[in-house]
C-alpha cells in the first residue's frame, strides 16, 4: 500500500486543520469556561485535543513545538490558560476514552474518526478551514489526454501516483470505492505500482511527462497548476471525480453548554478582523475559518459508508483506514 515519504518541517497547507483548533483557542473570549460559562474565572481553561492522524505526514516534534509557541502567544494575548497545551490522542479508542472522561472541550480530528465516534458524544457545528475558497475537497483521477486510459475500466496493469496530505486523507478510500464499484477489485491489485507524493505537482507532473500512467490529487490543486501552465490542463483529463468531501474538522463535545459553543463560534468569527489572526491564517495558507452544519458531511458520510460496505474485513480496507502502515509502493497482487 502507500506510505507517504517522511518530511521534517511543517508544511503550511497540511496545517490548515491544525490552524482551526489554534484559532479556536486563541480567539475564545476572556472569562469563557466550558464547564461554567459564567464570568467567574479571569483565565479560563479551554481544553483542546488533536488526533495524531492529523500529523500523518509531518514531524510531530516540530508540530508540537510550533503549536506550543502559537498557542501560548495567542493565549496570553487573550487571557486564556493554555499552559497545559493540547492533548494528542492515538486513534479512535483513545479519543473515545478521553471523550467519556470529558478530558477535552474541542478536538481536531479526521472525518473518519468523527463519523466513528459521533454516537459517543461528538457533535457539531463544525469549524472548518477554507483552502482555495472551499471547505471541501474534490478528488480527481487524471491521465494524459492522448493515452489509452480513457475510463476507469482501462486502469488495470498501469501505474498510479496519489497525493497524500491532510487535504487528501479520504483519497485512498475514494480510490478503493471507485475500483471496486467498477468491478476491478482492490486498488492494490488493480495497479502495477502505486506511489505517493506530498504535493499536487509531484503527483500531476509525472503523468504530464509520461513517467506515470495516472494520478489522484485534489481538483483545486490540479486547477491551480492548470492556471500556471495551461498545457497541463490541456494535456491531462479527469476520468473520475469525487463529490465534495470534508477530510477533517474541529468539533465539540456534545454535552457542552450551548452558550459555550455559541460564544466560541462568535469569537472565531470575530477573530477574522484581528491582524494577528490574519497573519496566522496567511502563514498556514488558510483563507478563513468558518462555521458549518453537520450536513456538510453528507457526501463524506456516504463515501465512508460505501467504503465499509465494500471493504470491511478485507486487508485492503484495513490498510486504507490506517490500521496497517502502508509501504512506499504496492506491487500488483500484493503486499
Amino acid at each position: 500500500m502507500i506510505r507517504p515519504p517522511p518530511i521534517t518541517k511543517l508544511s503550511p497547507p497540511r496545517l490548515a486543520f491544525i490552524c482551526v483548533a489554534l484559532l479556536l483557542v486563541g480567539s475564545t473570549a476572556p472569562k469563557l469556561s466550558a464547564e461554567d460559562p459564567s464570568p467567574a474565572l479571569d483565565r479560563p481553561v479551554v481544553r483542546f485535543a488533536f488526533s495524531r492522524n492529523m500529523f500523518r505526514d509531518i514531524n510531530e516534534n516540530d508540530a508540537r513545538a510550533a503549536m506550543k509557541v502559537y498557542a501560548t502567544t495567542i493565549g496570553e494575548a487573550n487571557q486564556i490558560d493554555v499552559r497545559s497545551g493540547p492533548t494528542y490522542l492515538d486513534g479512535t479508542n483513545a479519543i473515545a476514552v478521553a471523550l467519556r472522561l470529558r478530558q477535552f472541550d474541542i478536538i481536531s480530528l479526521t472525518a473518519e474518526e468523527f463519523l466513528s465516534l459521533e454516537d459517543q458524544g461528538l457533535d457539531g457545528p463544525f469549524l472548518l478551514s477554507m483552502a482555495n475558497q472551499s471547505v471541501t475537497e474534490e478528488y480527481v483521477l487524471l491521465t494524459r489526454a492522448d493515452s489509452p486510459l480513457g475510463t476507469v475500466a482501462d486502469l488495470p496493469g498501469h501505474s498510479l501516483i496519489i497525493s497524500r496530505d491532510l487535504r487528501t486523507l479520504l483519497a485512498p478510500l475514494w480510490l478503493e470505492v471507485l475500483c471496486r464499484e467498477h468491478g476491478l477489485g482492490p486498488a492494490s491489485q488493480v495497479f502495477s505500482q502505486i506511489t505517493s507524493a506530498t504535493k499536487p505537482s509531484q503527483a500531476v507532473l509525472p503523468v504530464f511527462f509520461g513517467k506515470v500512467d495516472a494520478c489522484v490529487t485534489t481538483r483545486s490543486g490540479w486547477e491551480v497548476m492548470g492556471e500556471l501552465n495551461p498545457q497541463v490542463k490541456k494535456q491531462l483529463r479527469a476520468i473520475a471525480m469525487s463529490g465534495p468531501l470534508v477530510p477533517g474538522m474541529a468539533c465539540f463535545r456534545r454535552d457542552l453548554p450551548a452558550t459555550f459553543k455559541e460564544r466560541v463560534l462568535e469569537a472565531a468569527r470575530g477573530s477574522r478582523d484581528k491582524p494577528s489572526f490574519k497573519q496566522l491564517m496567511a502563514l498556514f495558507k488558510c483563507d478563513e475559518v468558518i462555521r458549518q452544519p453537520v450536513s456538510v458531511l453528507d457526501d463524506t458520510r456516504k463515501l465512508v459508508a460505501r467504503y465499509h460496505q465494500l471493504c470491511d474485513g478485507t486487508n485492503a480496507g484495513k490498510a486504507a483506514l490506517g490500521a496497517n502502515p502502508p509501504s512506499d509502493a504496492t506491487k500488483r497482487g500484493g503486499k
